[in-house]
């Protein structure tokens, strides 16, 4: 067995000791629980979303379902590590898991793509993608896609002392993780992997020159005291999806199937609105802080966002030649 593989088991164990979790779905005489995890601690920016998706659930469970259905979030990535909550997930440790697309690739190629996509949660149901990547996520990790939670917020790239003017990063260290790893090689940046929490201290002392991050959120980790420039336009878009354990999703009676999907159909909507509007405050907030707004000039701006987005379909049909091209037609505007 391999050494990550024991690191793995290890975990697994001890989380299920820790949580006294028993297989398969949680269940009293009258009430389903779906035992969830997510990648993130409550006080980050992404918990907004699943803490509004949890509101809506509630109250499509007291119309249809009263009493009969409760999703329970366990904790975040201190119960398990943001990238071993999938497999834990597959493994059936926990019932659900909402996580980022760029957590999972290991064991889902495919996942990557969920970045790249030129349209909303809703628009992407609509155009038959949600359904399409269902199938996947069921084929090859016997997990339920629910829904993508946004946050339908756009990344940036965030500078420490040099600006840009151009779709050029050559002789810059930029931090990052493997979700826009090609894009910054493609602008010729030089990709520097590492934790977000030592992102910080690396700007201080000037091992990277800049980072990416979305839109919201930077002032979650301190980084805005050591940032100078924002770069516009932003590129790809924050993936989240939710996913359920198959065999849980299986045991639930098609009333409580129905009302978690229609929960996720209108959380789809509200969320993207509600963080369009915290990206219109924070944008303010951040030119307060000192934070200078770089627009790239029109020509340069295609030019940066066409480098983005081929470098990160090339890669995605490279490793999914299958299903990579599938995606494509389901996830860009563009052939």
């Amino acid at each position: 067995m391999k050494k990550n593989q024991l690191h793995l088991y290890i975990l697994l164990f001890i989380v299920s000791a820790l949580l006294i979790l028993q297989p398969g779905l949680a269940r009293s005489s009258e009430q389903y629980t779906i035992r969830t995890i997510m990648a993130w601690s409550k006080n980050a920016t992404e918990y907004k979303a699943f803490s509004t998706f949890l509101e809506i659930l509630e109250q499509h469970v007291a119309k249809k379902a009263p009493g009969e259905l409760k999703m329970q979030l366990i904790g975040g990535p201190e119960v398990t590590k943001a990238t071993d909550q999938v497999q834990a997930l597959q493994r059936g440790m926990v019932d659900a898991v909402y996580t980022s697309g760029a957590y999972y690739t290991n064991v889902l190629g495919e996942a990557d793509a969920l970045k790249l996509s030129n349209f909303t949660p809703s628009e992407e149901r609509a155009r038959g993608a949600t359904a399409y990547l269902n199938e996947i996520h069921q084929k090859k990790l016997g997990v339920y896609f629910l829904g993508r939670l946004g946050l339908d917020i756009k990344f940036h790239l965030y500078l420490a002392k040099k600006p840009i003017d151009k779709a050029d990063l050559k002789g810059l260290n930029i931090r990052v993780s493997p979700l826009y790893l090609q894009a910054v090689k493609g602008w010729g940046g030089n990709p520097v992997v590492m934790p977000l929490s030592d992102v910080y201290i690396a700007l201080e002392r000037n091992v990277v020159d800049g980072y990416c991050m979305p839109s919201v959120g930077i002032r979650d980790y301190g980084v805005h005291k050591q940032t100078k420039y924002m770069v516009d336009p932003g590129f790809y878009t924050v993936p989240n999806p939710l996913m359920i354990n198959m065999k849980v999703w299986g045991k639930l009676p098609k009333k409580l199937q129905d009302v978690l999907t229609e929960a996720a159909i209108e959380a789809e909507k509200k969320i993207t609105a509600i963080y369009q509007e915290m990206e219109k405050q924070e944008r303010p907030i951040l030119i307060k802080e000192g934070i200078q707004i770089i627009t790239l000039p029109p020509a340069e701006a295609e030019k940066y966002l066409r480098i983005a987005y081929d470098e990160g379909w090339k890669d995605v049909i490279q490793k999914n030649p299958q299903t990579g091209p599938e995606l494509k037609k389901y996830l860009s505007k563009t052939k």
